[in-house]
């Protein structure tokens, strides 16, 4: 009879240091054990002691029953809750943040606790479906960036040859609208990726510029070349002046105004700011002589 209560009082002595598991769940299953050996422990006629042995080794398995339990559902919820946040993530497309979520939900999962084998598989095998998800969805995406990135470095590659061709167009302004419209294909052209994406823009930003370099060389020639005009043809226009002021009307005079004239022509234009402005006052005292000719004549 001792014996049976010495091993009576080890079974209760090893539920009471269950009872102090933090894995409630895993802790109750071990006690499982333990109480199919307290049935083999107990005695058809029991002894108030044996009762009261009894009926503390119940009410601790009671206790034990009642923590895992509560456990259970505080670690189902847990686990739950991971897998609603994962199929969240696999839903989305932003692969950087959501691998680093990933990550996280799966270091929460670690720490969420334990439940029954079958019911921590079937939780278990739902995260993993997420995340398998995800993952698959992720390694699709950067297959088809790395040949997108390929796609966009080849049209980028050719509007470098195409800008290039740029210095080849005579004419200024046909050059600075094929210029403006390579800039506007590469700002609609997507991304090569930041291993190619530099260096591309580096490549084609040299060509722009050097066709920049020579527009502006123009047009500071081409100001001075104004300027140049402007002074001859302001000549011109004293040399009209005189004639008119003379007001000699001779063969030689008629044919010295209409060389004023063929003159003008070969000069050129003196640019928007000075060409009207400039034959205005020159027409006005070429017609001016004329009508005084006429005058003089009639």
């Amino acid at each position: 009879m001792e014996n049976n209560y010495n091993v009576k009082e080890d079974l209760i002595a090893q539920v009471e240091e269950l009872l102090k598991s933090e894995d409630a769940p895993g802790a109750y299953a071990r006690a499982k054990v333990l109480s199919r050996k307290w049935r083999k422990a107990r005695e058809d006629e029991e002894s108030l002691y044996d009762k009261e042995l009894s009926d503390k080794f119940h009410a601790l398995m009671d206790e034990l029953s009642e923590k895992a339990g509560d456990i259970a559902v505080s670690v189902e919820d847990r686990k739950n809750d991971i897998i609603a946040r994962a199929k969240e993530v696999a839903a989305g497309n932003n692969y950087k943040k959501g691998t680093d979520m990933m990550k996280q939900l799966l270091d929460e999962w670690k720490l969420s606790g334990r439940l029954d084998k079958e019911k921590d598989d079937e939780l278990w095998n739902q995260f993993l479906e997420a995340r398998n998800e995800f993952f698959t969805k992720k390694k699709e995406y950067y297959t088809n960036l790395k040949e997108t990135f390929a796609g966009n470095k080849k049209l980028k590659e050719e509007l470098i040859e195409k800008a290039k061709e740029v210095a080849n167009i005579e004419n200024i302004k046909e050059a600075s609208n094929r210029a403006n419209e390579l800039m506007e294909e590469w700002k609609k052209t997507g991304t090569a990726g930041r291993k190619d994406d530099d260096n591309l823009w580096q490549q084609f930003l040299a060509e722009r510029k050097a066709f920049f370099a020579r527009r502006d060389e123009y047009y500071d020639n081409l100001k001075e070349t104004f300027a140049q005009r402007t002074e001859a043809k302001k000549e011109l226009i004293n040399e009209a002046k005189l004639y008119l002021a003379r007001g000699e009307f001779t063969d030689e005079e008629v044919d010295a105004i209409k060389e004023l004239r063929n003159k003008w022509k070969e000069i050129g234009n003196a640019g928007k700011d000075h060409e009207n402005d400039l034959w205005n006052e020159f027409n006005t005292i070429i017609n001016k002589y004329f009508e005084n000719m006429r005058y003089y004549k009639d």
